[in-house]
Protein backbone atom coordinates (compact mmCIF):
# COMPACT_ATOMS: atom_id res chain seq x y z
CA UNK A 1 0.00 0.00 0.00
CA UNK A 2 1.29 3.47 -0.92
CA UNK A 3 1.87 5.68 2.12
CA UNK A 4 1.60 9.47 2.20
CA UNK A 5 3.65 11.02 5.00
CA UNK A 6 3.77 14.80 4.87
CA UNK A 7 5.48 15.35 8.24
CA UNK A 8 8.96 15.92 6.82
CA UNK A 9 7.63 18.09 3.98
CA UNK A 10 5.62 20.22 6.43
CA UNK A 11 8.74 20.80 8.53
CA UNK A 12 10.68 21.87 5.44
CA UNK A 13 7.90 24.22 4.32
CA UNK A 14 7.85 25.85 7.76
CA UNK A 15 11.63 26.31 7.68
CA UNK A 16 11.20 28.14 4.38
CA UNK A 17 8.55 30.36 6.06
CA UNK A 18 6.08 29.33 3.39
CA UNK A 19 2.49 30.42 3.95
CA UNK A 20 0.88 30.04 0.54
CA UNK A 21 1.82 26.89 -1.38
CA UNK A 22 1.03 25.31 -4.71
CA UNK A 23 0.36 21.58 -4.30
CA UNK A 24 1.20 19.24 -7.19
CA UNK A 25 0.35 15.54 -7.08
CA UNK A 26 0.07 12.55 -9.45
CA UNK A 27 -3.21 11.45 -11.01
CA UNK A 28 -3.52 8.42 -8.74
CA UNK A 29 -3.64 10.58 -5.62
CA UNK A 30 -6.40 12.95 -6.70
CA UNK A 31 -8.96 10.82 -4.85
CA UNK A 32 -7.10 11.75 -1.64
CA UNK A 33 -6.94 15.52 -2.25
CA UNK A 34 -9.25 16.33 0.68
CA UNK A 35 -7.18 14.25 3.11
CA UNK A 36 -3.95 15.91 1.94
CA UNK A 37 -5.47 19.39 1.97
CA UNK A 38 -6.83 19.06 5.52
CA UNK A 39 -3.45 17.84 6.78
CA UNK A 40 -1.72 20.88 5.28
CA UNK A 41 -4.37 23.40 6.29
CA UNK A 42 -4.30 22.36 9.94
CA UNK A 43 -0.61 23.30 9.84
CA UNK A 44 -1.51 26.82 8.76
CA UNK A 45 -0.86 26.69 5.00
CA UNK A 46 -2.99 28.38 2.37
CA UNK A 47 -3.34 26.01 -0.58
CA UNK A 48 -3.75 26.13 -4.31
CA UNK A 49 -3.96 22.66 -5.85
CA UNK A 50 -2.94 22.30 -9.49
CA UNK A 51 -5.07 19.77 -11.38
CA UNK A 52 -3.00 19.38 -14.55
CA UNK A 53 -1.54 15.87 -15.01
CA UNK A 54 1.86 15.38 -13.37
CA UNK A 55 4.46 13.30 -15.23
CA UNK A 56 7.19 12.98 -12.65
CA UNK A 57 9.90 15.01 -10.96
CA UNK A 58 10.80 16.56 -14.33
CA UNK A 59 7.36 18.17 -14.45
CA UNK A 60 7.58 20.90 -11.80
CA UNK A 61 5.08 23.76 -12.10
CA UNK A 62 7.39 26.59 -11.07
CA UNK A 63 5.93 29.27 -13.34
CA UNK A 64 2.41 28.49 -12.17
CA UNK A 65 3.50 28.81 -8.53
CA UNK A 66 5.09 32.19 -9.28
CA UNK A 67 2.01 33.45 -11.12
CA UNK A 68 -0.15 32.56 -8.11
CA UNK A 69 2.25 34.40 -5.78
CA UNK A 70 2.97 31.22 -3.85
CA UNK A 71 5.87 31.02 -1.40
CA UNK A 72 6.73 27.41 -2.27
CA UNK A 73 5.66 24.38 -4.29
CA UNK A 74 4.90 21.03 -2.66
CA UNK A 75 5.52 18.20 -5.11
CA UNK A 76 4.03 14.92 -3.91
CA UNK A 77 5.07 11.55 -5.29
CA UNK A 78 8.71 11.99 -6.36
CA UNK A 79 12.10 13.13 -5.11
CA UNK A 80 14.26 15.97 -6.39
CA UNK A 81 15.48 15.62 -9.97
CA UNK A 82 16.11 19.15 -11.21
CA UNK A 83 17.48 22.33 -9.66
CA UNK A 84 15.22 25.37 -9.61
CA UNK A 85 15.37 29.01 -8.56
CA UNK A 86 12.11 28.61 -6.62
CA UNK A 87 11.49 26.83 -3.27
CA UNK A 88 10.30 23.28 -3.97
CA UNK A 89 9.65 20.69 -1.27
CA UNK A 90 9.27 17.01 -2.21
CA UNK A 91 7.17 14.35 -0.50
CA UNK A 92 7.95 11.00 -2.17
CA UNK A 93 5.45 8.17 -1.88
CA UNK A 94 6.55 4.92 -0.26
CA UNK A 95 5.10 1.44 -0.33
CA UNK A 96 4.36 -0.27 2.98
CA UNK A 97 4.89 -3.92 2.11
CA UNK A 98 3.45 -6.94 3.85
CA UNK A 99 5.35 -10.23 4.18
CA UNK A 100 8.63 -8.60 3.16
CA UNK A 101 10.63 -11.20 5.11
CA UNK A 102 8.99 -14.06 3.22
CA UNK A 103 9.69 -12.37 -0.09
CA UNK A 104 13.34 -11.77 0.78
CA UNK A 105 13.69 -15.48 1.55
CA UNK A 106 12.29 -16.25 -1.91
CA UNK A 107 14.80 -13.88 -3.50
CA UNK A 108 17.70 -15.55 -1.69
CA UNK A 109 16.47 -19.00 -2.73
CA UNK A 110 16.12 -17.91 -6.36
CA UNK A 111 19.62 -16.44 -6.48
CA UNK A 112 21.23 -19.50 -4.89
CA UNK A 113 19.29 -21.92 -7.10
CA UNK A 114 20.63 -20.05 -10.12
CA UNK A 115 24.16 -19.92 -8.69
CA UNK A 116 24.14 -16.11 -8.46
CA UNK A 117 26.31 -14.90 -5.59
CA UNK A 118 26.73 -11.28 -6.62
CA UNK A 119 24.18 -8.83 -7.91
CA UNK A 120 23.67 -5.14 -8.57
CA UNK A 121 20.55 -3.75 -6.93
CA UNK A 122 18.16 -1.06 -8.24
CA UNK A 123 14.63 0.04 -7.48
CA UNK A 124 12.28 3.02 -7.86
CA UNK A 125 11.66 5.77 -5.33
CA UNK A 126 8.52 4.04 -4.02
CA UNK A 127 10.60 1.12 -2.69
CA UNK A 128 13.88 2.88 -1.87
CA UNK A 129 13.06 2.76 1.85
CA UNK A 130 13.71 -1.01 1.72
CA UNK A 131 17.21 -0.67 0.23
CA UNK A 132 19.15 -1.06 3.49
CA UNK A 133 17.01 -3.95 4.75
CA UNK A 134 17.30 -5.88 1.47
CA UNK A 135 21.06 -5.41 1.24
CA UNK A 136 21.59 -6.54 4.84
CA UNK A 137 19.31 -9.58 4.47
CA UNK A 138 20.99 -10.78 1.26
CA UNK A 139 24.45 -10.12 2.66
CA UNK A 140 23.64 -12.22 5.74
CA UNK A 141 22.83 -15.12 3.38
CA UNK A 142 26.10 -14.88 1.48
CA UNK A 143 24.91 -12.74 -1.44
CA UNK A 144 27.13 -9.78 -2.34
CA UNK A 145 24.95 -6.77 -3.20
CA UNK A 146 26.22 -3.57 -4.80
CA UNK A 147 24.28 -0.35 -5.33
CA UNK A 148 25.40 2.97 -6.77
CA UNK A 149 24.38 6.61 -6.84
CA UNK A 150 23.80 7.85 -10.37
CA UNK A 151 23.47 11.22 -12.02
CA UNK A 152 20.66 13.10 -10.24
CA UNK A 153 19.56 9.97 -8.35
CA UNK A 154 19.94 8.71 -4.82
CA UNK A 155 21.57 5.36 -4.09
CA UNK A 156 19.87 2.47 -5.86
CA UNK A 157 17.29 4.58 -7.68
CA UNK A 158 16.38 4.30 -11.36
CA UNK A 159 13.90 6.39 -13.33
CA UNK A 160 12.32 5.86 -16.74
CA UNK A 161 14.84 8.29 -18.23
CA UNK A 162 17.80 7.61 -15.97
CA UNK A 163 19.67 4.32 -15.49
CA UNK A 164 23.00 5.85 -14.50
CA UNK A 165 22.85 4.23 -11.05
CA UNK A 166 22.86 0.65 -12.41
CA UNK A 167 25.96 -1.06 -10.92
CA UNK A 168 28.59 -2.63 -13.15
CA UNK A 169 27.60 -6.22 -12.38
CA UNK A 170 26.65 -9.07 -14.70
CA UNK A 171 23.25 -9.57 -13.02
CA UNK A 172 20.95 -6.78 -11.89
CA UNK A 173 18.12 -7.29 -9.42
CA UNK A 174 15.23 -4.89 -10.00
CA UNK A 175 13.02 -4.68 -6.93
CA UNK A 176 9.72 -3.22 -8.10
CA UNK A 177 6.68 -3.66 -10.31
CA UNK A 178 6.08 -3.36 -14.05
CA UNK A 179 8.27 -4.04 -17.09
CA UNK A 180 9.18 -0.53 -18.20
CA UNK A 181 12.13 -0.08 -15.84
CA UNK A 182 13.56 -3.63 -16.28
CA UNK A 183 13.45 -3.20 -20.06
CA UNK A 184 15.12 0.19 -19.74
CA UNK A 185 17.83 -1.26 -17.52
CA UNK A 186 18.58 -4.03 -20.02
CA UNK A 187 18.62 -1.86 -23.14
CA UNK A 188 20.63 0.88 -21.45
CA UNK A 189 23.27 -1.50 -20.02
CA UNK A 190 22.91 -4.85 -21.88
CA UNK A 191 22.90 -6.62 -18.49
CA UNK A 192 20.74 -9.53 -17.35
CA UNK A 193 17.82 -8.29 -15.25
CA UNK A 194 16.04 -10.27 -12.54
CA UNK A 195 12.64 -8.83 -11.62
CA UNK A 196 11.58 -9.18 -7.98
CA UNK A 197 8.02 -7.85 -7.84
CA UNK A 198 6.98 -7.29 -4.19
CA UNK A 199 3.33 -6.71 -5.14
CA UNK A 200 2.89 -10.10 -6.82
CA UNK A 201 5.65 -11.84 -4.82
CA UNK A 202 7.04 -13.22 -8.09
CA UNK A 203 10.65 -13.43 -9.23
CA UNK A 204 11.54 -13.83 -12.89
CA UNK A 205 14.32 -13.29 -15.39
CA UNK A 206 13.62 -10.68 -18.05
CA UNK A 207 13.58 -12.86 -21.17
CA UNK A 208 10.93 -12.98 -23.89
CA UNK A 209 9.94 -9.41 -23.08
CA UNK A 210 13.28 -8.14 -24.41
CA UNK A 211 12.67 -9.62 -27.86
CA UNK A 212 9.05 -8.44 -27.94
CA UNK A 213 10.10 -4.90 -27.01
CA UNK A 214 12.86 -4.76 -29.62
CA UNK A 215 10.60 -6.17 -32.33
CA UNK A 216 7.95 -3.52 -31.66
CA UNK A 217 10.50 -0.71 -31.65
CA UNK A 218 12.06 -1.87 -34.94
CA UNK A 219 8.64 -2.09 -36.61
CA UNK A 220 7.81 1.41 -35.40
CA UNK A 221 11.13 2.87 -36.59
CA UNK A 222 10.73 1.16 -39.97
CA UNK A 223 7.29 2.74 -40.35
CA UNK A 224 8.77 6.12 -39.42
CA UNK A 225 11.49 5.65 -42.07
CA UNK A 226 8.84 5.80 -44.79
CA UNK A 227 7.88 9.35 -43.83
CA UNK A 228 9.03 12.45 -45.69
CA UNK A 229 7.60 14.97 -43.24
CA UNK A 230 8.31 14.76 -39.51
CA UNK A 231 6.94 16.56 -36.50
CA UNK A 232 9.62 16.94 -33.80
CA UNK A 233 7.85 17.19 -30.43
CA UNK A 234 9.31 19.42 -27.72
CA UNK A 235 7.86 19.80 -24.23
CA UNK A 236 7.91 23.04 -22.25
CA UNK A 237 8.14 21.03 -19.00
CA UNK A 238 11.13 22.31 -17.04
CA UNK A 239 12.88 18.93 -16.86
CA UNK A 240 12.01 17.75 -20.38
CA UNK A 241 12.66 20.75 -22.61
CA UNK A 242 15.20 19.70 -25.25
CA UNK A 243 14.93 22.35 -27.93
CA UNK A 244 18.65 22.12 -28.74
CA UNK A 245 18.29 18.39 -29.42
CA UNK A 246 15.19 19.06 -31.55
CA UNK A 247 17.10 21.54 -33.71
CA UNK A 248 19.92 19.01 -34.15
CA UNK A 249 17.47 16.31 -35.28
CA UNK A 250 15.76 18.73 -37.67
CA UNK A 251 19.11 19.48 -39.30
CA UNK A 252 19.98 15.76 -39.58
CA UNK A 253 16.66 14.98 -41.27
CA UNK A 254 16.94 17.89 -43.68
CA UNK A 255 20.44 16.79 -44.65
CA UNK A 256 18.83 13.50 -45.71
CA UNK A 257 16.30 15.34 -47.86
CA UNK A 258 13.46 15.06 -45.35
CA UNK A 259 11.20 17.83 -44.07
CA UNK A 260 10.71 18.56 -40.37
CA UNK A 261 8.82 20.97 -38.14
CA UNK A 262 9.34 21.58 -34.43
CA UNK A 263 6.10 21.49 -32.42
CA UNK A 264 6.14 22.91 -28.88
CA UNK A 265 3.60 22.14 -26.16
CA UNK A 266 3.39 21.35 -22.45
CA UNK A 267 1.21 18.25 -22.42
CA UNK A 268 1.92 16.24 -25.57
CA UNK A 269 -0.92 14.20 -27.05
CA UNK A 270 -2.21 13.36 -30.52
CA UNK A 271 -5.30 15.52 -30.21
CA UNK A 272 -3.13 18.63 -30.31
CA UNK A 273 -1.38 17.35 -33.44
CA UNK A 274 -4.43 16.54 -35.57
CA UNK A 275 -3.98 19.47 -37.94
CA UNK A 276 -0.26 18.91 -38.49
CA UNK A 277 0.50 17.62 -42.00
CA UNK A 278 3.31 15.28 -41.03
CA UNK A 279 3.69 11.53 -41.42
CA UNK A 280 5.62 10.61 -38.27
CA UNK A 281 6.59 12.07 -34.91
CA UNK A 282 9.90 12.23 -33.07
CA UNK A 283 9.59 12.92 -29.37
CA UNK A 284 12.32 14.72 -27.45
CA UNK A 285 10.22 14.64 -24.25
CA UNK A 286 9.87 11.85 -21.67
CA UNK A 287 10.86 8.53 -23.33
CA UNK A 288 7.77 6.84 -21.89
CA UNK A 289 5.61 8.89 -24.25
CA UNK A 290 6.83 7.03 -27.35
CA UNK A 291 7.21 3.69 -25.56
CA UNK A 292 4.12 3.35 -23.36
CA UNK A 293 1.71 5.47 -25.40
CA UNK A 294 2.69 4.77 -29.03
CA UNK A 295 -0.60 2.91 -29.61
CA UNK A 296 -2.46 6.15 -28.86
CA UNK A 297 -1.03 7.72 -32.03
CA UNK A 298 -2.27 6.92 -35.53
CA UNK A 299 1.12 7.90 -36.95
CA UNK A 300 4.41 6.31 -35.84
CA UNK A 301 6.11 8.03 -32.91
CA UNK A 302 9.72 7.31 -31.93
CA UNK A 303 12.14 8.73 -29.39
CA UNK A 304 14.97 11.12 -30.16
CA UNK A 305 17.62 8.48 -29.35
CA UNK A 306 16.07 6.22 -32.01
CA UNK A 307 16.67 8.72 -34.82
CA UNK A 308 20.10 7.20 -35.47
CA UNK A 309 18.39 3.93 -36.44
CA UNK A 310 15.94 5.83 -38.62
CA UNK A 311 18.99 7.31 -40.36
CA UNK A 312 20.57 3.91 -40.97
CA UNK A 313 22.43 2.62 -37.91
CA UNK A 314 22.29 -1.16 -37.41
CA UNK A 315 19.68 -2.50 -34.98
CA UNK A 316 22.24 -4.96 -33.60
CA UNK A 317 23.47 -2.07 -31.49
CA UNK A 318 20.02 -0.95 -30.31
CA UNK A 319 20.51 0.85 -27.03
CA UNK A 320 18.66 3.25 -24.77
CA UNK A 321 20.50 6.19 -23.25
CA UNK A 322 21.53 5.58 -19.63
CA UNK A 323 20.62 9.22 -18.92
CA UNK A 324 18.09 10.77 -21.29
Amino acid sequence: MLQINLDKAIQQLKKKNAKKILVQLPEGLKTRIEEIALDLEKNGFELIIIMDPCFGACDIKIEEAKKMNCDALLHIGHNEFIETDFPVVYAPLEYKLKRIDNFLKKIVEYLKENNIRKIGFVTTIQYINYLKEIKEKLKSKGIIVTSDTGKKTIEGQVLGCNYSSVPNEKNILFFGDGLFHPLGIHFATQKEVIIANPLTMKISLLGKEKNDFLRKRILLIERAKEANNYGILVSTKIGQNKIVLAKKIKKQLEEKGKKARIFLMDYINEEKLLGAKVEAYISTACPRLAIDDYNSYKKPIINAFEVKYLLGENYDNYKLDSFY
